[in-house]
């Protein structure tokens, strides 16, 4: 209880600048009212797409690595985890 008035104010504090730096609606000018246009995209033929679908089933069929890939997902939901706990840990210290 002795560190949540601390907590307060320091959140309090962190919204002081936001507050200050907000502009009044006739002063701000929109950043829409000049749109940049999009640039675009380069058309792509259908013969375009079978060849680059068969060139990476070549690669893959080359690769032996390629079967067993697996990605990141151990790496990031542990380490998800691991930022979720330390969190918690943290909060229950403060308090």
């Amino acid at each position: 209880m002795r560190y949540l008035y601390a907590l307060v104010l320091g959140i309090g504090l962190i919204g002081v600048p936001a507050i200050g730096r907000a502009a009044p609606a006739a002063a701000r000018t929109s950043q829409s009212a000049t749109p940049v246009p999009a640039a675009a995209p380069a058309p792509q033929s259908a013969a375009d797409s079978n060849k680059d679908m068969a060139r990476y089933a070549e690669r893959e069929a080359k690769s032996d690595k390629a079967l067993a890939y697996r990605g990141g997902d151990t790496v990031v939901i542990g380490s998800t985890a691991v930022v979720v706990i330390l969190a918690i840990v943290l909060i229950v210290v403060l308090l």
